[in-house]
């Protein structure tokens, strides 16, 4: 349960207030409120959703929440084959999360990893933030009997990208097997972000106008929306009727 203070922390960060000056505020305080400005935010991973050759699904997001004592890292993250479209063949991801103090060690719990070694070893978590607040690191930290093992670890760096979009970098060796390499921001909780089909019925037709790129054959999050409103939302009504028809009669 969070204490009193916890919970005062968030409810102030939520606010989302002007920049508080440090100096009518005790300093603790003011350290923590530039950590959760920072790194309290959600993120969901844009540039790989589906993939054209084999119908697959991603579904990955992700989801930081400092409350001034402790770190709840929360993330929904799940695949699935669509054998007519994201929407028709559409699995909801499961929200799951951790929570952990920095420097503290805890056990890696079995759903964070289907590796059987990584189970019997713990876990920590320290955080480092440049000191104007643009971007910071999420260090997370394999311990076998107390000692590191230097080459396990997953590094999550918060920072504005060339678009000016707050973005989640995830760089190392990907023990816990959910952190993908890049998120951008979403102004959705988590809770809500995957919890439903993108659209709300059929968009196979959509799914067809997606282009072959010899490079990449997986498509991102933009690239399916920017499908499904060319081939629905952007149709006169009497065009998608005489599809739809055509479609049935097919």
């Amino acid at each position: 349960m969070r204490s009193l203070r916890s919970l005062c922390l968030l409810k102030v960060h939520s606010l989302r207030l002007p920049a508080l000056d440090p100096s009518l505020i005790p300093p603790n305080l003011a350290k923590d409120i530039k950590i959760m400005g920072l790194f309290n935010k959600s993120f969901i991973d844009r540039d790989q959703y589906y993939e054209l050759g084999g119908s697959f699904v991603y579904q990955d997001a992700l989801s930081i929440q400092y409350d001034g004592a402790s770190w709840n890292i929360l993330y929904r993250s799940n695949e699935f084959f669509a054998d007519c479209c994201p929407h028709c063949d559409f699995v909801e991801p499961d929200l799951k999360q951790f929570t952990l103090e920095e420097g503290k060690l805890a056990p890696v719990l079995p759903h964070f990893t289907s590796v059987q070694r990584y189970k019997e070893l713990m876990m920590s978590l320290n955080y480092t933030m440049e000191d104007d607040g643009t971007s910071g690191k999420i260090k997370l930290q394999l311990f076998r009997n107390s000692d590191p093992l230097p080459l396990v670890t997953r590094n999550i760096t918060i920072g504005m990208n060339a678009d000016r979009q707050w973005e989640a970098s995830c760089e190392g060796f990907d023990f816990l097997q959910i952190l993908r390499s890049r998120y951008i921001e979403t102004p959705d909780s988590i809770q809500d972000v995957f919890s439903a089909p993108l659209y709300h019925s059929c968009i196979r037709r959509a799914m067809m106008l997606l282009q072959w790129d010899q490079y990449e054959l997986v498509v991102g999050l933009d690239d399916v929306m920017a499908a499904v409103d060319e081939a629905f939302n952007q149709q006169e009504p009497e065009e998608f009727l005489e599809d739809f028809w055509r479609l049935i009669v097919e």
